[in-house]
């Protein structure tokens, strides 16, 4: 149905109204007239008639009771009052008229106003005339009212004659109208200016307020209360756009703040469409914010993880897949109480698996808050510090187990005297004390070397060291092993050249650390080597191109800078390619069923050496062939102490 503006429907009923009121009032008006001109006729016409019956009554009577003077009298009256004096004979006949020749009239006692007059009455009416055949107006009277068979006098007006005095009905109506219009014109005027084009421009105004134009203003124009109208309109734009302005700022400032919060944050309104996602949970989901705001989070989000995590918390607040509040959800999720569910999630990102402590929390309009926090690190740490427990607990178990064996059967050869012990037995057990002792003791040993490189607040001590008396170092405190297990050490000497690199005759090393490397480095390749090897020990100063990215998580200096190369080389068995990657780890033993034998290590070795490189900002490699043995190469970069100066003072 089509709207038609309020103006044209106001005047279009207005000009109604006015049209009904003028043409009620205008034939009010007119038939009022008519009727007070027709009234005066008859009052005319009424004093006309007693002077005709005088003058019939002074005429001497003719044949037909009027005689020649009088009829005279009467046609000369008739025409200079422009009336139509008629005399009645009793007979009906009509013997004088000023109008119409009286032979060619009919009986007239048949007329209403003859009828009353016979009746001794005044008789008037308005009727038309059957001679003259137009409307007339007309009064009778007996001449001599005691002769109601006698003659009557009948005068009347034509409406030839009295239409000219009364106003025509076009005329009344044509002002009426033209009264009309000129009114209407006046009030459309009128209400253009102070209604109709004032409340358009509100509506418009108010429309693009309705838009999110606050910036809009009505026009305060027109009539007093549109005015106030306006002014109370644009109070509230004003007041409306300072809130919008308020809520952009709060809302920028909000998401500024969850943009620098470390968790990931996302946020979804009632219909599951993400509101609100902060830079961490961008880069975690692999999205854009422009992307992902508005659309549903199953049509950006690919994790399934995280969309479970979402349908559970739908799931515990009664929506649809529907579960109870409150109920223990699998997967590690607590209680939802209150509409918050707890879980831990795993996702896949570039190659490894990161785990999140995931808290969605249903919010106040009936959308869901979803907090992601990274305890990749810390599962790590908590699963590194259950294996090194576990790996503790083993390896102490097996020495403690001998000791305790041993010692019980010592005992037992003490128990019926000195004199008929078993030498041999003892001295076997007294042996097997001696040696788990002693690898007791290594144990603890590592273990306090571990922590004290592990320490994040260990800070290297920085210092010139002379090539020549670290290698002495080593020949004093590992030949004796070697010896022991006849393979040979080979210690590099300062000058020594190989290709571009050369042992430098001083480097700069913290030399505890440094000792701890070289110790442990030095053992596990004797250990591991059968006799008849060899192991080696060479220190070459490093282009400075060469320094970069080292394994297991350590790094060297910066590329370009000074270094010096320390590799520990021997002949032994080898290790697979698939124990690479883990033997920098705690307790980690390439061959497990060895593990927790008096001749073996502690498997702590090789995880000092890593922290230790770490702790002097170096790289560690290892290369390894089965059969042929392995080399593992440590990078120091040279960096010159803040204290050297002192020290040298």
């Amino acid at each position: 149905m089509r709207h038609r503006p309020f103006f044209v429907r106001l005047i279009v009923v207005f000009a109604g109204l006015v049209a009904a009121i003028v043409a009620v009032c205008g034939g009010t008006i007119y038939l009022s007239g008519q009727r007070a001109v027709r009234a005066q006729q008859i009052a005319d016409l009424g004093r006309l008639a007693p002077l005709v019956r005088q003058w019939l009554a002074e005429g001497q009577a003719g044949p037909d009771g009027v005689d020649a003077a009088t009829r005279a009298k009467i046609t000369d009256a008739g025409r200079l009052l422009d009336t139509r004096i008629s005399v009645i004979a009793g007979d009906g006949r009509v013997v004088v008229d000023t109008l119409v020749p009286a032979a060619t009239l009919d009986n007239h006692n048949d007329r209403p106003e003859v009828v009353a007059a016979r009746r001794r009455e005044v008789g008037s009416g308005v009727r038309p005339s059957l001679s003259l055949h137009e409307e007339a107006v007309y009064v009778a009277e007996l001449v001599d009212p005691g002769r109601p068979d006698g003659l009557v006098v009948r005068v009347s007006y034509p409406q030839r004659s009295w239409s000219r005095y009364g106003v025509p009905v076009w005329q009344v109506l044509g002002a009426g109208v033209g009264a009309a219009v000129l009114a209407v014109a006046a009030l459309w005027l009128a209400l253009q200016r102070w209604w109709v084009g004032p409340t358009n421009a509100l509506a418009a105004a108010a429309g693009r307020m309705a838009g999110g134009d606050w910036a809009a203003r009505a026009d305060p124009r027109g009539a007093d209360e549109l005015r106030a109208f306006s002014g109370r309109l644009n109070e509230v734009a004003a007041h409306a756009q300072r809130q919008v302005a308020d809520l952009r700022r709060q809302q920028a400032d909000l998401q500024a703040l969850v943009d620098t919060l470390p968790d990931p944050v996302l946020r979804l309104d009632p219909g599951g469409a993400v509101a609100l996602i902060n830079r961490p949970a961008a880069r975690l989901l692999n999205l854009s914010r422009g992307r992902a705001l508005g659309r549903h989070v199953a049509s950006v989000v690919n994790d399934d993880a995280v969309l479970r995590l979402v349908d559970q918390i739908n799931a515990d607040d009664g929506g649809p897949g529907g579960g109870r509040r409150g109920d223990e959800q699998p997967g590690g999720a607590g209680p939802a109480g209150g509409g918050t569910v707890t879980r831990e999630v795993r996702l896949a990102r570039d190659g490894q698996w990161l785990t999140y402590q995931a808290v969605a929390q249903r919010t106040a309009d009936g959308g869901a808050l979803l907090v992601l926090r990274d305890v990749t690190a810390l599962t790590a740490a908590v699963q590194m510090k259950t294996d090194f427990v576990a790996n503790a607990s083993h390896e102490l178990r097996t020495p403690i187990a001998a000791i305790k064996i041993a010692f019980e059967t010592l005992r037992d050869v003490y128990a019926d005297g000195a004199e008929r012990a078993d030498l041999a037995q003892a001295d076997k057990c007294v042996q097997i004390i001696d040696g788990h002792l002693r690898r007791l003791e290594d144990m603890l040993r590592d273990l306090l070397d571990l922590s004290r490189v592990e320490n994040p607040h260990l800070k290297p001590t920085v210092r010139r060291l002379r090539t020549a008396d670290v290698m002495a170092g080593v020949r004093s405190s590992l030949g004796p092993l070697a010896r022991q297990k006849l393979v040979e050490l080979v210690l590099d000497e300062p000058g020594a050249r190989t290709s571009a690199e050369v042992t430098p005759h001083e480097f700069l090393c913290d030399e505890r650390l440094l000792g701890l490397v070289l110790k442990n480095l030095v053992e596990n390749s004797v250990k591991f080597t059968p006799p008849g090897g060899a192991v080696s020990v060479e220190l070459r100063l490093a282009e400075p191109t060469a320094v970069g990215a080292g394994l297991c998580g350590t790094s060297g200096g910066a590329a370009g800078e000074p270094a010096v190369r320390l590799t520990v080389r021997d002949t032994g068995a080898g290790i697979p390619p698939e124990h690479l990657d883990r033997v920098f780890e705690r307790f980690y033993q390439v061959d497990p069923a060895r593990s927790g034998s008096a001749g073996r290590g502690t498997g702590l070795g090789l995880a000092i050496v890593k922290h230790a490189v770490a702790a002097l900002g170096g790289a560690i490699e290892i290369e390894s062939t089965v059969g042929q043995g392995t080399a593992v190469t440590c990078t120091i970069p040279q960096v010159e102490p803040e204290v050297e100066d002192e020290e040298r003072g």
